[in-house]
Protein backbone atom coordinates (compact mmCIF):
# COMPACT_ATOMS: atom_id res chain seq x y z
CA UNK A 1 0.00 0.00 0.00
CA UNK A 2 1.75 3.27 -0.75
CA UNK A 3 2.00 6.18 2.29
CA UNK A 4 -0.93 8.37 0.68
CA UNK A 5 -3.33 5.90 0.30
CA UNK A 6 -3.45 5.42 4.13
CA UNK A 7 -4.86 8.87 4.55
CA UNK A 8 -7.90 7.80 2.44
CA UNK A 9 -11.27 7.24 4.73
CA UNK A 10 -11.45 3.30 4.45
CA UNK A 11 -13.46 2.66 7.05
CA UNK A 12 -15.82 5.20 6.60
CA UNK A 13 -16.40 3.69 2.98
CA UNK A 14 -16.49 0.68 4.22
CA UNK A 15 -19.23 1.24 6.72
CA UNK A 16 -21.46 2.93 3.62
CA UNK A 17 -20.58 0.33 1.11
CA UNK A 18 -22.37 -2.04 4.13
CA UNK A 19 -25.19 0.19 4.12
CA UNK A 20 -25.37 0.08 0.57
CA UNK A 21 -26.07 -3.56 0.47
CA UNK A 22 -28.53 -2.68 2.81
CA UNK A 23 -30.53 -0.49 0.80
CA UNK A 24 -30.13 -2.42 -1.95
CA UNK A 25 -31.33 -5.08 -0.46
CA UNK A 26 -34.44 -2.84 0.94
CA UNK A 27 -35.37 -1.77 -2.34
CA UNK A 28 -35.51 -4.73 -3.96
CA UNK A 29 -37.31 -6.56 -1.31
CA UNK A 30 -40.39 -3.24 -1.68
CA UNK A 31 -40.09 -4.04 -5.52
CA UNK A 32 -40.82 -7.55 -5.01
CA UNK A 33 -37.52 -8.33 -7.18
CA UNK A 34 -36.38 -12.37 -7.06
CA UNK A 35 -32.92 -11.81 -7.59
CA UNK A 36 -30.37 -14.46 -8.74
CA UNK A 37 -26.82 -15.17 -7.01
CA UNK A 38 -26.09 -13.57 -9.48
CA UNK A 39 -27.52 -10.56 -9.88
CA UNK A 40 -26.72 -9.98 -6.17
CA UNK A 41 -23.28 -10.66 -6.54
CA UNK A 42 -23.17 -8.23 -9.37
CA UNK A 43 -25.17 -5.50 -7.35
CA UNK A 44 -22.89 -6.03 -4.25
CA UNK A 45 -19.75 -6.14 -6.06
CA UNK A 46 -20.13 -3.71 -8.65
CA UNK A 47 -22.99 -1.27 -7.25
CA UNK A 48 -22.64 -1.01 -3.39
CA UNK A 49 -18.93 0.02 -3.54
CA UNK A 50 -20.09 3.44 -5.56
CA UNK A 51 -23.23 3.96 -3.08
CA UNK A 52 -20.29 3.87 -0.51
CA UNK A 53 -18.06 6.55 -2.47
CA UNK A 54 -21.28 8.71 -3.03
CA UNK A 55 -22.00 9.16 0.45
CA UNK A 56 -18.54 8.72 1.85
CA UNK A 57 -17.50 11.96 -0.31
CA UNK A 58 -20.66 13.61 1.42
CA UNK A 59 -18.46 14.13 4.73
CA UNK A 60 -16.32 17.02 4.41
CA UNK A 61 -13.29 15.41 6.01
CA UNK A 62 -13.40 12.40 4.25
CA UNK A 63 -13.61 14.39 1.22
CA UNK A 64 -10.75 16.67 2.07
CA UNK A 65 -8.33 13.59 2.85
CA UNK A 66 -9.39 12.07 -0.87
CA UNK A 67 -8.95 15.64 -2.56
CA UNK A 68 -5.67 15.69 -0.57
CA UNK A 69 -4.75 12.32 -1.87
CA UNK A 70 -5.92 13.11 -5.40
CA UNK A 71 -3.06 15.83 -5.58
CA UNK A 72 -0.02 13.46 -4.11
CA UNK A 73 -0.72 10.24 -5.40
CA UNK A 74 0.96 9.30 -9.02
CA UNK A 75 -1.64 9.10 -11.94
CA UNK A 76 -4.28 9.90 -10.11
CA UNK A 77 -6.93 9.44 -13.22
CA UNK A 78 -5.70 5.62 -13.22
CA UNK A 79 -6.67 4.96 -9.41
CA UNK A 80 -9.95 6.82 -9.74
CA UNK A 81 -11.18 6.23 -13.79
CA UNK A 82 -10.09 2.74 -14.06
CA UNK A 83 -11.52 1.96 -10.77
CA UNK A 84 -14.89 2.92 -11.71
CA UNK A 85 -14.73 1.44 -15.35
CA UNK A 86 -13.81 -2.07 -13.07
CA UNK A 87 -17.13 -2.22 -11.14
CA UNK A 88 -19.01 -1.19 -14.40
CA UNK A 89 -16.77 -4.35 -15.85
CA UNK A 90 -17.74 -6.47 -12.77
CA UNK A 91 -21.24 -5.69 -13.10
CA UNK A 92 -21.73 -7.00 -16.40
CA UNK A 93 -19.22 -9.68 -15.95
CA UNK A 94 -21.27 -11.53 -13.29
CA UNK A 95 -24.47 -11.64 -14.99
CA UNK A 96 -22.66 -12.84 -18.26
CA UNK A 97 -23.10 -9.70 -19.89
CA UNK A 98 -19.51 -8.49 -20.78
CA UNK A 99 -19.61 -6.41 -23.72
CA UNK A 100 -15.60 -5.35 -24.65
CA UNK A 101 -16.86 -2.42 -27.36
CA UNK A 102 -19.07 -0.76 -24.55
CA UNK A 103 -16.52 -1.40 -22.00
CA UNK A 104 -14.18 0.52 -23.89
CA UNK A 105 -16.47 3.16 -24.73
CA UNK A 106 -17.82 3.56 -20.96
CA UNK A 107 -13.95 3.58 -19.98
CA UNK A 108 -12.62 6.43 -22.67
CA UNK A 109 -15.22 8.69 -21.44
CA UNK A 110 -14.72 8.30 -17.96
CA UNK A 111 -11.27 9.20 -18.53
CA UNK A 112 -11.77 11.82 -20.87
CA UNK A 113 -14.52 13.27 -18.74
CA UNK A 114 -12.17 13.05 -15.65
CA UNK A 115 -9.45 14.25 -17.86
CA UNK A 116 -10.44 17.36 -19.16
CA UNK A 117 -11.51 18.44 -15.34
CA UNK A 118 -8.16 18.00 -14.38
CA UNK A 119 -6.96 20.11 -17.14
CA UNK A 120 -8.82 22.86 -16.23
CA UNK A 121 -6.77 25.29 -13.42
CA UNK A 122 -7.47 24.48 -9.56
CA UNK A 123 -9.58 27.25 -8.16
CA UNK A 124 -11.06 29.15 -11.11
CA UNK A 125 -14.14 30.66 -10.51
CA UNK A 126 -17.57 30.08 -12.81
CA UNK A 127 -18.40 27.25 -15.23
CA UNK A 128 -15.81 27.03 -18.39
CA UNK A 129 -16.51 26.02 -21.95
CA UNK A 130 -14.24 22.62 -20.52
CA UNK A 131 -17.04 22.18 -17.64
CA UNK A 132 -19.95 22.69 -20.21
CA UNK A 133 -19.00 19.98 -22.06
CA UNK A 134 -17.80 17.62 -19.19
CA UNK A 135 -21.23 18.38 -17.42
CA UNK A 136 -23.48 17.69 -21.21
CA UNK A 137 -21.25 14.44 -22.00
CA UNK A 138 -21.62 13.31 -18.47
CA UNK A 139 -25.43 14.41 -17.76
CA UNK A 140 -27.68 14.24 -21.15
CA UNK A 141 -26.61 10.27 -22.28
CA UNK A 142 -27.89 9.84 -18.96
CA UNK A 143 -31.22 11.58 -19.04
CA UNK A 144 -32.12 10.61 -22.10
CA UNK A 145 -31.26 6.95 -21.61
CA UNK A 146 -28.77 6.97 -24.04
CA UNK A 147 -26.01 5.51 -22.09
CA UNK A 148 -28.44 2.22 -21.20
CA UNK A 149 -27.15 1.00 -24.66
CA UNK A 150 -24.06 0.49 -22.63
CA UNK A 151 -25.43 -1.35 -20.03
CA UNK A 152 -24.61 -4.76 -19.58
CA UNK A 153 -25.37 -5.47 -15.67
CA UNK A 154 -28.77 -6.76 -14.19
CA UNK A 155 -31.36 -6.02 -16.06
CA UNK A 156 -33.42 -3.35 -14.51
CA UNK A 157 -30.78 -1.22 -12.60
CA UNK A 158 -29.23 0.26 -15.58
CA UNK A 159 -30.91 3.60 -14.34
CA UNK A 160 -29.38 2.98 -10.34
CA UNK A 161 -26.47 2.28 -11.40
CA UNK A 162 -25.83 5.14 -13.47
CA UNK A 163 -27.44 7.60 -11.33
CA UNK A 164 -24.73 6.47 -8.52
CA UNK A 165 -22.08 6.00 -10.69
CA UNK A 166 -22.32 9.64 -12.20
CA UNK A 167 -22.75 11.37 -9.06
CA UNK A 168 -19.50 9.71 -7.71
CA UNK A 169 -17.59 10.57 -11.30
CA UNK A 170 -18.56 14.51 -10.79
CA UNK A 171 -17.53 14.60 -7.27
CA UNK A 172 -14.14 13.56 -8.20
CA UNK A 173 -14.04 15.45 -10.83
CA UNK A 174 -15.47 18.84 -9.85
CA UNK A 175 -14.70 18.65 -6.19
CA UNK A 176 -11.65 16.72 -6.24
CA UNK A 177 -9.84 17.59 -9.74
CA UNK A 178 -10.85 20.59 -10.74
CA UNK A 179 -11.35 21.86 -7.37
CA UNK A 180 -14.58 24.08 -8.17
CA UNK A 181 -14.71 26.62 -5.07
CA UNK A 182 -17.08 25.91 -2.69
CA UNK A 183 -18.44 23.18 -4.39
CA UNK A 184 -21.26 22.13 -1.40
CA UNK A 185 -21.07 18.64 -2.00
CA UNK A 186 -21.69 17.97 1.76
CA UNK A 187 -24.39 15.11 2.71
CA UNK A 188 -23.69 15.78 6.59
CA UNK A 189 -27.25 16.90 8.35
CA UNK A 190 -27.58 19.68 10.75
CA UNK A 191 -30.57 21.31 12.40
CA UNK A 192 -30.08 24.18 10.07
CA UNK A 193 -30.60 22.19 7.12
CA UNK A 194 -33.56 20.94 8.37
CA UNK A 195 -34.84 24.74 9.45
CA UNK A 196 -34.61 25.58 5.65
CA UNK A 197 -35.79 22.45 4.06
CA UNK A 198 -39.34 22.75 6.08
CA UNK A 199 -40.51 26.13 4.89
CA UNK A 200 -39.24 25.93 1.57
CA UNK A 201 -41.14 22.30 1.58
CA UNK A 202 -44.16 23.79 2.43
CA UNK A 203 -43.50 26.71 0.08
CA UNK A 204 -43.48 24.46 -2.29
CA UNK A 205 -47.05 22.75 -1.99
CA UNK A 206 -48.47 26.10 -0.93
CA UNK A 207 -47.76 27.45 -4.14
CA UNK A 208 -47.12 24.57 -6.47
CA UNK A 209 -49.91 22.02 -5.45
CA UNK A 210 -52.78 24.29 -6.09
CA UNK A 211 -51.50 25.07 -9.60
CA UNK A 212 -50.69 21.44 -10.67
CA UNK A 213 -53.88 20.56 -9.11
CA UNK A 214 -55.80 23.04 -11.09
CA UNK A 215 -54.57 22.03 -14.19
CA UNK A 216 -55.21 18.28 -13.71
CA UNK A 217 -51.42 17.24 -13.84
CA UNK A 218 -52.09 15.75 -10.31
CA UNK A 219 -55.20 14.37 -8.50
CA UNK A 220 -56.19 14.00 -4.73
CA UNK A 221 -56.16 11.76 -3.22
CA UNK A 222 -54.02 8.99 -3.82
CA UNK A 223 -56.01 5.86 -5.78
CA UNK A 224 -52.91 3.19 -4.20
CA UNK A 225 -52.03 2.42 -0.90
CA UNK A 226 -48.69 2.29 0.49
CA UNK A 227 -46.60 0.05 3.26
CA UNK A 228 -43.80 1.91 5.30
CA UNK A 229 -41.73 -0.21 3.88
CA UNK A 230 -42.38 1.14 0.37
CA UNK A 231 -42.01 4.83 1.92
CA UNK A 232 -38.91 4.15 3.26
CA UNK A 233 -37.47 2.31 0.19
CA UNK A 234 -38.96 4.62 -1.81
CA UNK A 235 -37.44 7.46 0.40
CA UNK A 236 -33.72 5.83 -0.01
CA UNK A 237 -33.84 5.06 -3.31
CA UNK A 238 -34.77 8.60 -4.19
CA UNK A 239 -32.23 10.49 -2.19
CA UNK A 240 -29.66 8.21 -3.71
CA UNK A 241 -30.67 8.43 -7.39
CA UNK A 242 -32.62 11.14 -7.71
CA UNK A 243 -31.90 13.77 -5.11
CA UNK A 244 -28.17 13.44 -5.19
CA UNK A 245 -27.23 13.05 -8.97
CA UNK A 246 -30.00 16.03 -9.93
CA UNK A 247 -28.94 18.82 -7.06
CA UNK A 248 -25.60 17.76 -8.23
CA UNK A 249 -25.64 18.76 -11.39
CA UNK A 250 -28.25 21.55 -11.42
CA UNK A 251 -27.53 23.26 -8.41
CA UNK A 252 -23.81 22.24 -7.31
CA UNK A 253 -22.01 22.60 -10.77
CA UNK A 254 -24.45 24.60 -12.53
CA UNK A 255 -26.55 26.95 -10.76
CA UNK A 256 -23.07 27.66 -8.32
CA UNK A 257 -21.02 27.59 -11.42
CA UNK A 258 -23.15 30.56 -12.56
CA UNK A 259 -23.56 32.29 -9.74
CA UNK A 260 -19.66 32.89 -9.82
CA UNK A 261 -19.88 34.08 -13.60
CA UNK A 262 -22.85 36.75 -12.70
CA UNK A 263 -22.45 37.65 -9.60
CA UNK A 264 -24.03 40.90 -10.22
CA UNK A 265 -27.16 39.57 -11.25
CA UNK A 266 -28.04 36.79 -9.13
CA UNK A 267 -31.70 36.45 -10.02
CA UNK A 268 -29.95 35.02 -13.62
CA UNK A 269 -28.30 31.70 -12.42
CA UNK A 270 -31.19 30.74 -10.62
CA UNK A 271 -33.71 31.47 -13.87
CA UNK A 272 -31.46 29.27 -15.94
CA UNK A 273 -30.52 26.48 -13.96
CA UNK A 274 -34.15 26.23 -12.96
CA UNK A 275 -35.41 26.35 -16.84
CA UNK A 276 -32.41 23.83 -17.49
CA UNK A 277 -33.83 21.35 -14.83
CA UNK A 278 -37.72 21.65 -15.87
CA UNK A 279 -36.68 21.02 -19.59
CA UNK A 280 -34.66 17.99 -18.30
CA UNK A 281 -38.63 16.95 -17.41
CA UNK A 282 -39.93 17.33 -21.43
CA UNK A 283 -39.51 13.84 -22.24
CA UNK A 284 -40.85 12.34 -19.09
CA UNK A 285 -44.25 12.33 -20.47
CA UNK A 286 -46.30 12.23 -23.81
CA UNK A 287 -48.75 14.65 -24.63
CA UNK A 288 -47.71 18.48 -25.45
CA UNK A 289 -50.25 19.61 -22.83
CA UNK A 290 -48.50 18.01 -20.36
CA UNK A 291 -45.11 18.39 -21.38
CA UNK A 292 -45.39 22.27 -20.82
CA UNK A 293 -47.35 21.61 -17.57
CA UNK A 294 -44.32 19.39 -16.54
CA UNK A 295 -41.65 21.56 -17.54
CA UNK A 296 -43.20 24.74 -15.90
CA UNK A 297 -43.99 22.58 -12.81
CA UNK A 298 -40.50 21.15 -12.53
CA UNK A 299 -39.08 24.44 -13.37
CA UNK A 300 -40.84 26.14 -10.19
CA UNK A 301 -39.38 23.64 -8.02
CA UNK A 302 -35.93 24.15 -9.17
CA UNK A 303 -36.17 27.63 -7.65
CA UNK A 304 -37.13 26.28 -4.55
CA UNK A 305 -34.36 23.93 -4.77
CA UNK A 306 -31.81 26.20 -6.11
CA UNK A 307 -32.83 28.99 -2.99
CA UNK A 308 -32.51 25.87 -0.54
CA UNK A 309 -28.91 25.27 -2.01
CA UNK A 310 -27.77 29.16 -1.58
CA UNK A 311 -29.94 29.73 1.71
CA UNK A 312 -27.59 26.78 3.15
CA UNK A 313 -24.35 28.52 2.30
CA UNK A 314 -24.28 26.07 -1.07
CA UNK A 315 -24.51 22.82 0.48
CA UNK A 316 -26.14 20.48 -1.33
CA UNK A 317 -27.47 18.42 1.83
CA UNK A 318 -30.85 20.56 2.48
CA UNK A 319 -31.32 20.71 -1.69
CA UNK A 320 -31.49 16.95 -1.80
CA UNK A 321 -33.45 16.33 0.91
CA UNK A 322 -36.51 19.16 -0.14
CA UNK A 323 -36.17 17.47 -3.78
CA UNK A 324 -36.51 13.79 -2.16
CA UNK A 325 -39.66 14.77 0.35
CA UNK A 326 -41.28 16.66 -2.79
CA UNK A 327 -40.89 13.65 -5.03
CA UNK A 328 -41.78 10.84 -2.22
CA UNK A 329 -45.16 12.97 -1.63
CA UNK A 330 -45.99 13.51 -5.43
CA UNK A 331 -45.38 9.84 -5.96
CA UNK A 332 -47.42 8.47 -2.97
CA UNK A 333 -49.59 11.63 -1.82
CA UNK A 334 -50.76 13.04 -5.50
CA UNK A 335 -50.52 9.59 -7.51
Amino acid sequence: MQPESRNLPWLLWLFWTLAGIGLLFLVAQDEGAQLSTNTWASLILGMAPLIGAQLTLGSPPAAQKTRAWLRTVNQPLKHTAAGIALLYLLSGLLVGGFNPYTFTIFTVGVFAALGTLRQIERGVSGLTWADAAVWLLLWIPFDLRWNYDLWTGPDGFAYHWWSVALSVIAVIGWYGLRELPEFGYNLVPTWRDIGITLPAFLGFFVIVVPIALGIGFITFPPTTKFTFLALLANFAGTFLTIGIPEELFFRGVLLHGLDQKYKDKPWLPLLLSSLAFGLMHWNNVSSLEEKIAYVALASLAGAFYGWAYRRSGNKLFSAVLLHTLVDVVWVFVFR
